[in-house]
């Protein structure tokens, strides 16, 4: 009997460029949404897309009227990663066979959190405030050294040697970045240096998974 194993690589590439564009696409949406003042991609936290608060908090002005968009795109990105994940992690050996997939799955569910629990006054007054947090640094970590870890694993993947170094490269920026750049650039910014840098790899990798002859990984190297 033939390996499934070509069958799950059909769908690895798309799931991971479904997953990147529902997250840019709602977010372009959401922000458009804001009703009460435009929403900056510079200042503002990734997360207040996703918030059902209106009003003032901590000198932000908050008011996302899709915000059930954002966060339902939180939530499907999260799957789709974790899904292609489990399909690339069936394509490797040793320590990368388990750990593409954990890294694919800690990112669903610090997804489902960030979704789950915005940032806002509720946060404090019901002591949540800790699994916004593990959502937000979670996603940041587990995404970043998914990419990083996939790119060690180019051999194994059949993936070119420059989406290999690029994947470690988008993987490292993201990681370096938040401890690097919070609190003397924009917060929004520095989100989403770290938020971007693992979509790039999602994205660029979900591409060339499509384009590899038959939709197939290509052969297992060591």
């Amino acid at each position: 009997m033939a390996s499934p194993t070509p069958v799950v690589a059909r769908w690895a590439g798309p799931a991971l460029i479904a997953a990147v564009l529902v997250d840019l696409i709602a977010e372009a949406v959401v922000a458009a949404a804001w009703d009460r003042r435009p929403y900056s991609y510079l200042d503002d936290y990734v997360n207040f897309l996703g918030s059902p608060f209106t009003g003032e908090w901590r000198g932000y002005l908050i008011s996302s009227p899709l915000w059930w968009l954002m966060s339902i795109a939180w939530i499907v990105s999260g799957v789709l990663l974790a899904a292609a994940s489990v399909a690339l992690g069936r394509r490797l050996t040793g320590w990368r066979r388990r750990t593409v997939p954990a890294l694919g799955s800690a990112q669903a569910i610090a997804l489902v959190l960030f979704a789950v629990f915005p940032l806002g006054p509720a946060r404090f007054d019901d002591g949540t405030l800790v699994l916004y947090l593990i959502g937000a640094f979670l996603s940041i970590i587990a995404g970043n050294a998914l990419a990083i870890v996939t790119g060690l694993s180019g051999g194994q993947l059949g993936l070119p040697r420059w989406l290999a170094v690029t994947s470690v490269a988008a993987g490292a920026v993201g990681l370096i970045n938040i401890p690097v750049t919070y609190g003397w650039v924009p917060t929004g910014l520095a989100e989403r240096i770290s938020l971007y840098s693992y979509l790039c790899w999602a994205l660029i990798t979900g591409i060339a998974l499509i384009h590899t002859q038959h939709g197939a990984l290509g052969p297992k190297s060591a």
